[in-house]
């Protein structure tokens, strides 16, 4: 009888551990829809959860840049992202760039790519969302996806969105979070923010990186300061790059810089003085070795996936037609990109990754500000606004 019940639970066992072995078997189909910490958007390629799901093809997918076309910056990224689609599902895929920065460039721009035949119409920014306001019920048959904005008049009192157009908001707050919470865990403790202006999207960088600052400074036991200033311009000039160098000269470590221009001026004065420098919007470590990181959006992930949708249901679908869309963690579609190979020392790419599922999974919080007149409480870090 003993040797009877010792075998009988010897195969309960054997049973229990197959089941263990056949849930783990499963567990990579699984994580095929679980989100990892992204460290590359340029070498993004949308793999869909039902690969039996493919677009049909032969439609063409028309990019709206700015004056500087798909050379840099968020255009660039979305021509990365517009062919990458394009060329994996049989679609043709051109770019139209405004002759400049207004409303009125990004406007003739937008109606020529509406009457190439194009059935979907990529833009970014300011100009394009004020553009669109006028013209997107001109075209019944061509819809749109703006990235960065909403269609809005020109002194941004009217708001309005049509069926045929979806809005992508990126969550800045988000990739500012990863940023401050790297640096101080790196030990950076004198720290500054430069943006162009003091715009909501900028402003969420800022605060965003303010409380991943604080969460850091917490856990390390440390005391930190920010300084603050936003430059009213898009340009760098040598007055913005002198600033930055008088910063790193009087004692502060790193300097994050957010819009425009600015980024070479940030290259220059890290090279000057020997700071240490974090960009945003997209990858800038090529500037300078410098550069620890870049707290990105997605865009190469973001417009693959909103291609994939479009395509898939052949329209936008009833959650998209004429709403915003705001993207981040939950996606994918921010992240901080720290060079190859990874830059950071104390912060590793494991510490990386728990951090953001630890954001992913909303262990952590991080809340969006649209000013500086409100702040979350930071009893760790002390923040300076310089005029």
């Amino acid at each position: 009888m003993k040797k009877f019940l010792a075998l009988f639970l010897t195969l309960v066992l054997l049973a229990g551990l197959t089941a263990c072995k056949a849930a783990d078997a499963a567990d990579p189909a699984q994580e095929q829809n679980t989100v990892t910490a992204p460290t590359n958007d340029a070498t993004f390629v949308y793999q869909p959860d039902d690969p039996t799901l493919i677009p049909a093809g032969g439609q063409t997918i028309a990019l709206v840049t700015g004056p500087s076309g798909t050379e840099n910056g968020a255009d660039s990224m979305l021509w990365q992202g517009v062919q990458t689609f394009a060329n994996t599902y049989g679609y043709t895929a051109d770019t139209y760039a405004a002759a400049g920065n207004t409303a009125d460039d990004a406007e003739t721009a937008l109606r020529a790519a509406a009457e190439s035949g194009a059935r979907l119409v990529v833009c970014q920014g300011e100009a394009a969302g004020e553009a669109l306001y006028r013209i997107q019920d001109n075209y019944p048959d061509v819809h749109y996806l703006l990235f960065d904005d909403e269609p809005h008049n020109a002194d941004y009192s009217a708001y309005k969105t049509a069926e045929l157009v979806h809005c992508v908001l990126f969550q800045e707050e988000q990739a500012g979070y990863l940023a401050g919470y790297a640096v101080v865990t790196e030990g950076y403790t004198a720290l500054g923010f430069i943006g162009t202006r003091e715009v909501p999207g900028i402003v969420r960088y800022a605060t965003g990186f303010l409380q991943g600052a604080e969460a850091a400074a917490e856990l390390q036991g440390e005391d930190v300061t920010l300084q603050t200033w936003f430059t009213d311009t898009d340009e760098n000039s040598d007055a913005i790059t002198q600033r930055m160098v008088d910063w790193y000269n009087n004692g502060t470590a790193l300097i994050v810089v957010s819009g425009g221009n600015l980024y070479e001026g940030a290259a220059s004065a890290v090279n000057q003085t020997g700071g240490k420098a974090v960009t945003t919007d997209v990858d800038n470590t090529a500037l300078s070795g410098r550069v620890l990181a870049s707290a990105v959006k997605c865009y190469n992930a973001a417009v693959q996936r909103e291609l994939y949708s479009f395509f898939t249901n052949g329209s936008w679908d009833t959650q998209s037609a004429g709403q915003t869309e705001k993207v981040g963690y939950t996606t994918g579609a921010v992240a901080l990109e720290a060079g190859a190979p990874w830059r950071f020392d104390t912060f590793t790419q494991d510490d990386y990754r728990k951090l953001y599922e630890d954001l992913r999974t909303s262990v952590r919080k991080v809340d969006a500000y649209a000013d500086l007149d409100t702040l979350p409480d930071t009893p760790n870090v002390t923040v300076n606004r310089t005029m």
